[in-house]
């Protein structure tokens, strides 16, 4: 698959991506209230056993994460993957209870895990990937259609979340961008992943978005 996708369409799937990653940043900004930095979107190809070290490398990440799952559809398939820390999630649960003081960065009250809490996550994991990806996806005349997150795992390594046997290919393209608050008391990692026969159908799509260039 790294042959499949050439240099050119590596850069005009970052930018489109950088596009998708804007509306995105814009709708989590409306919901929190604050600021919101975006990453430049990283691709990577990777393997199942690769993944959660691949993921490790871009994010420098060693805390445990909560992690939603959601498929999308078009011509082009795959899977998004939505990762938050527990300051994020616990955070999540402030926004989404008005009426509760804003929890602590740390300890009991910074871990995810109730039904509620899980629901607050379920609705940012919903707002950023659907943003995100249709933002993508319409500029090569694609509309995705998406599933409800479903959890993945609360508060674990992410080695137990990205195992092998929770992903049901052996190679595919890795999409990450990441969305983080000025003040850094929230951030969100999106992965997107699809296999070689989604990356043969994203790749047909952007040569006709290169050709109208």
């Amino acid at each position: 698959m790294n042959e499949i996708l050439s240099e050119d369409r590596r850069d005009a799937l970052q930018e489109i991506a950088n596009i998708g990653m804007g509306q995105a940043g814009a709708r989590l900004a409306s919901l929190l209230g604050r600021f919101i930095h975006l990453s430049v979107p990283r691709i990577r190809m990777v393997d199942t056993e690769s993944l959660p070290s691949a993921v490790r490398d871009m994010l420098d990440f060693t805390e445990p994460v909560t992690a939603l799952r959601q498929s999308f559809r078009c011509d082009v398939a795959g899977e998004a993957i939505s990762l938050f820390d527990s300051r994020s999630a616990a955070h999540m649960k402030f926004v989404f209870r008005s009426d509760e003081a804003e929890p602590a960065p740390s300890g009991d009250d910074g871990e995810a895990g109730d039904a509620n809490d899980i629901e607050a996550l379920s609705d940012v994991a919903n707002l950023v990937a659907g943003a995100c990806l249709t933002g993508l996806f319409e500029q090569i005349g694609q509309v995705p259609t998406f599933t409800p997150p479903r959890v993945m795992g609360v508060h674990l390594d992410l080695g137990d979340v990205l195992h092998p046997s929770k992903l049901p290919w052996d190679r595919a393209l890795l999409l990450e961008v990441t969305l983080q608050t000025e003040d850094g008391v929230f951030g969100s990692h999106l992965l997107t992943l699809m296999t070689a026969s989604a990356v043969e159908a994203l790749v047909a799509a952007l040569d006709g978005f290169l050709a109208n260039l």
